[in-house]
């Protein structure tokens, strides 16, 4: 049981999509540890892995 909260957890937090640290404030344009630009679905409001032109989470495109 623990182990599907701790999934639950972090699926509730966003992650960088490069080094999959735990984002520490949402929408901010780059990536505390690993100092990368994030880019965010304008949808969901997810960060979106740099090589992807659809969010993975809902489909969405990301913000301009």
């Amino acid at each position: 049981m623990a182990k599907t909260l701790k999934q639950a957890k972090q699926k509730a937090t966003p992650h960088c999509p490069y080094c999959d640290v735990e984002l520490v404030a949402q929408n901010l344009p780059f990536c505390q540890t690993c100092q990368v630009i994030i880019t965010y679905c304008a949808e969901c409001g997810k960060p979106i892995p740099k090589n992807r032109k659809t969010c993975p989470a809902c489909g969405g495109k990301p913000r301009k």
